[in-house]
């Protein structure tokens, strides 16, 4: 079995097959969003025919969101999952912070009164962006140094307080969260549904995969984490490989052969941080380009399921400079799977292409 290979068909990127964004959201579960325009590609990647409008759209009518919920990261999530995902996963997270959070005086008392803050301003819908909530605070006797105030917005994410609201020009502004979904009831799911499910959730679209990936990508403690995989054993086996154990659905299709396929994947694509170890995807670059850590969140060009450069684009009024860096020469072959891909994302785009490799 190739991994890497396996792994891009069941994540939708080799076998994209989903007609709207919320439907490749709900599958995934959840995918990273540091990055918006990267999460927009990744969507639009698993959703031929998609245009960038089409996924915005889908944040703007409230389908798809960001938040914190995993890790306490920011992740593009299903609005009908943001909820048990937050009382499975904020709790773990939360206590993963708790010393940072005392370092930098962020105390219960502290935070209800930066909640308190935050509710009484950003009620009936009147979003700010982060200067103006910092400006609030503030004027409270909050302070809010960079560091600081990015782990009160990410603490009030993890309670359910607050996520994304819509864009104001090219600014972001954060929303209450019951406002921004009110048709989303917060209904608890049981503890043992929810570990059942977020590990269904993995397996089905990440696999093969370890304990220590699924512990790294949840954020759960190694224990639930081990729990959640039990509830799936009569769905998953695994096999060893270099002394790691992989688990996998049993009835996953696998891909044995090479296959000649080539993707330009936006930064911080699911085929790479869904993993603690990713020698099944990639060797370290030569120095002279960039090192591992690096390209792991920069746009990559993957070859064959192997990570074979990185990319960037220049965004003109009607243009889009697609900047292609591969690690070795590209065959005519590739070259012409290259300017195939490069042409899909101006699409998506909207725009002209301006390939320069």
């Amino acid at each position: 079995m190739n991994i890497a290979l396996t792994r891009l068909k069941h994540l939708h990127i080799s076998d994209s097959q989903f007609s709207s964004p919320e439907k490749v959201i709900e599958t995934l579960g959840a995918i990273q969003g540091q990055d918006y325009s990267a999460s927009k590609w990744a969507i639009g990647l698993r959703a031929p025919g998609l245009k960038e409008k089409d996924i915005e759209s889908a944040f703007l009518e409230k389908k798809i969101i960001r938040s914190w919920p995993l890790r306490g990261t920011l992740h593009v999530v299903s609005a009908k999952d943001i909820y048990w995902l937050l009382d499975l996963l904020g709790p773990p997270t939360v206590s993963k912070y708790a010393a940072h959070y005392k370092k930098i005086e962020l105390d219960p008392k502290v935070l209800k009164k930066c909640y308190s803050i935050l509710s009484k301003n950003l009620s009936n819908q009147n979003f700010l962006t982060r200067k103006e909530i910092s400006s609030v605070l503030e004027k409270s006797g909050i302070i809010t140094n960079t560091t600081r105030l990015s782990h009160i917005l990410q603490r009030a994410g993890l309670e359910g307080l607050l996520c994304f609201g819509p864009r104001r020009d090219k600014n972001f502004t954060y929303a209450l969260i019951e406002e921004w979904i009110p048709n989303i009831k917060r209904v608890k799911k049981p503890r043992e549904e929810a570990l059942n499910k977020i590990a269904e959730m993995y397996f089905d679209t990440r696999a093969p995969a370890t304990l220590a990936d699924f512990v790294w990508w949840s954020g759960l403690n190694m224990k639930d984490a081990k729990v959640a995989i039990e509830s799936l054993e009569h769905k998953l086996t695994n096999f060893q490989k270099n002394d790691q154990i992989y688990y996998i659905p049993k009835k996953m299709e696998l891909v044995d052969k090479d296959s000649d396929i080539l993707f330009l994947l936006p930064a911080f694509d699911e085929f790479l941080l869904a993993y603690t170890d990713r020698k099944d995807c990639m060797d370290p670059p030569p120095k002279r380009l960039l090192t591992p850590a690096d390209d792991l969140f920069r746009p990559t060009l993957v070859i064959n399921g192997w990570v074979s450069g990185i990319w960037q684009r220049e965004l003109k009024k009607e243009d889009v400079i697609l900047k292609v860096n591969p690690y070795k020469t590209l065959n005519t072959n590739y070259k012409k799977k290259l300017k195939k891909a490069a042409e899909e994302y101006a699409i998506f785009l909207g725009k002209n292409l301006i390939l320069e490799v």
